[in-house]
């Protein structure tokens, strides 16, 4: 299937439609008109497999030098029950201890698993866990079906880059109460019950022998020059590594390392050793800055001929850094790089090629899931670049499957970007769609006073439009909802002059058949305008009146055929720059 309007086209490879389930609702996720919700019956839920033993672990690595006091704190931790946090500044060897732990120190008596936490929410990554435990094609079980289900699962996790507070993480633990975790971030965030081990430089024996390795057969100048070296790095491996890549041999075969000094510049003598092909690589990886990428879209995007050597030289310069999704640049090598040459990778390649793979037959929603951050940031960047437009294609492009990975903080963080690049491109139809989708997720995660503000803001959306299915599919999702307080007429006038009575979304208690328990992501909750409108009749649908409150499943399906961005704008109409209706403006703050 193919879309156009002016000189922008999506394709659509194939039929993008495919049954999932989560919490009580049954969802068939629509591209092109929204979402429509109905319920599943006691029968209809589906029965997920247990595993007989759960592996899956990290890459295969060297044992860490120097690291074995480390390595024996977690093992004790471990034993004593967990959770475990190792933490500590960027470059000092924290995820080589946690790669290395997952695949030598004893699991747990059902198994093992490894997740990579960067950008993860706790509810995405507590589906991580589930899917590792469970065979469960496509099932997402409620918040309070998922602790039922992992009760008894005796795994141990290791969460690298686990960015999170202290109540998330807590939320992540309660959903699996018998598993051991053990965390992995810069900042102290576990306090209380359980051990934070702080992660410092290497000691002296095994810096200088992590020197000798990464030289390989060749000897540095003298003892003394390496022990200058290692004190001005202050052991953390990442500056050691660099400094061994930079040393070059004299007449006498000997190595001159970088003087101690010069550490804090050896980045852009790092960037004078690279090729153009490993510099295109690396100028793409810093365009995207945090987002793990695969070698596979870097060869596409820049031409590399193999991509995937190109990273690893990176690797070694310590420049990138592998993670489990693919390569991502190293955090300090990005102003470097900018500082030497600012130009950045063109925003509309990097969008039309990510909005092309989003819609292609062979991309599976996991796919999607693992390269949520970098759409997001091939979004914001088309937002900055004035180029809202290309933001609404990529977020258009890939909602359908990020919602079908069952991923409801990533599919959420993308929802709100192509709401916000919606609403300045001036695309109604764009800005409609995007409050649907988001009004859905929020029903089917809990947060059902919220939802109901978003798909009546939805259904008039629709209307004005002229969309009569997308119109029916968000009133057939009310009859889920609270009564919802009337959305703000097109004009952009505000319907929350009126003040509530102070309530939260979280005031009124969820039915219990949201996709999950954990919250999110931990922003407040919208403040809700205080008129009410009646409910919107659904086409051959009637309100569940004493329905089981129970945790229910919900299959999705996709109707993959988003229209292309501006479709929906109306002839010389100017982008709205109020931030649209009343109600939208909060959704930011609800979500």
């Amino acid at each position: 299937m193919e879309q156009e309007h002016g000189t922008h086209r999506i394709d659509i490879d194939g039929d993008a439609t495919g049954p999932v389930i989560a919490g009580n609702h049954n969802v068939v996720v629509d591209a092109q008109h929204g979402s429509t919700v109905t319920l599943l019956v006691e029968r209809e839920q589906p029965r997920p497999v247990r595993r007989d033993r759960v592996e899956l672990l990290p890459r295969r690595q060297h044992a860490p030098l120097g690291r074995e006091a480390e390595l024996a704190a977690l093992a004790a931790a471990l034993r004593d029950g967990g959770p475990v946090q190792l933490w500590g500044p960027p470059g000092v060897g924290k995820s080589s201890i946690l790669r290395y732990a997952a695949r030598t120190l004893e699991p747990g008596p059902d198994g093992v698993v490894f997740l990579s936490g960067s950008h993860r929410e706790p509810g995405d990554l507590a589906q991580d866990v589930f899917e590792a435990c469970y065979e469960a094609a496509a099932y997402a079980p409620s918040g309070t079906e998922l602790r039922r289900l992992m009760a008894g699962i005796r795994v141990t996790v290791y969460v690298d880059n686990a960015q999170l507070t202290e109540e998330q993480l807590r939320d992540l633990m309660d959903a699996a109460p018998d598993a051991r975790f053990v965390f992995c971030g810069r900042e102290r965030s576990l306090l209380g019950d359980g051990t934070a081990l702080e992660v410092a430089g290497l000691g002296q024996a095994p810096g200088l022998a992590l020197l000798t390795r990464a030289l390989g057969a060749r000897t540095p100048e003298s003892e003394r020059a390496a022990l200058e070296l290692w004190k001005a790095a202050t052991g953390r491996p990442l500056l050691l590594l660099r400094a061994a890549a930079l040393a070059r041999p004299d007449a006498s075969g000997t190595v001159a390392l970088p003087r101690p000094g010069a550490l804090a510049d050896l980045l852009p003598l790092l960037l004078d050793q690279l090729d153009a092909e490993a510099r295109g690589v690396l100028r793409l990886l810093a365009t995207l800055s945090d987002a793990d990428v695969d070698p596979a879209h870097l060869g596409a995007l820049t031409g590399a001929a193999d991509p995937s050597a190109v990273c690893v030289r990176l690797t070694e310069l310590g420049l990138s850094e592998f993670t489990e999704r693919g390569y991502r640049c190293a955090a300090d090598a990005v102003p470097a790089l900018w500082d030497r040459d600012p130009a950045a990778f063109p925003v509309d390649r990097l969008c039309e090629y990510f909005a092309r793979w989003a819609t292609q037959r062979s991309t599976t929603p996991n796919q999607i899931s693992d390269h949520a951050r970098a759409l997001e940031v091939a979004a914001e960047l088309a937002e900055r670049a004035g180029r809202p437009d290309l933001a609404v294609r990529v977020a258009w492009a890939a909602s359908p499957a990020m919602a079908r990975s069952l991923r409801f903080g990533s599919w959420g963080r993308l929802l709100d970007r192509g709401r916000i690049a919606a609403e300045h491109a001036g695309d109604r139809r764009a800005l409609a769609y995007f409050t649907h989708e988001e009004g859905i997720r929020s029903l089917v995660t809990g947060r059902r006073v919220v939802s109901a503000v978003l798909l009546a803001e939805a259904a008039v959306l629709w209307r004005q439009l002229g969309d009569a299915q997308g119109a029916d599919a968000a009133a057939g999702a009310q009859q889920y909802t609270p009564q919802a307080p009337e959305p703000a007429p097109a004009d952009g006038g505000s319907t929350a002059a009126t003040p509530d009575d102070g309530g939260t979304s979280a005031a009124l208690p969820d039915d219990g058949g949201s996709a999950t328990a954990i919250p999110d992501d931990g922003r407040r909750r919208t403040r809700l305008p205080g008129r009410r409108l009646p409910r919107t009749p659904c086409g051959g649908g009637t309100p569940a009146q004493g329905r089981d409150e129970a945790h229910h499943p919900v299959p999705l399906r996709v109707h993959a055929e988003p229209p292309a961005p501006g479709a929906g704008r109306r002839p010389g109409r100017p982008p709205r720059r109020d931030g649209g209706p009343a109600s939208l403006k909060h959704w930011s703050a609800a979500r």
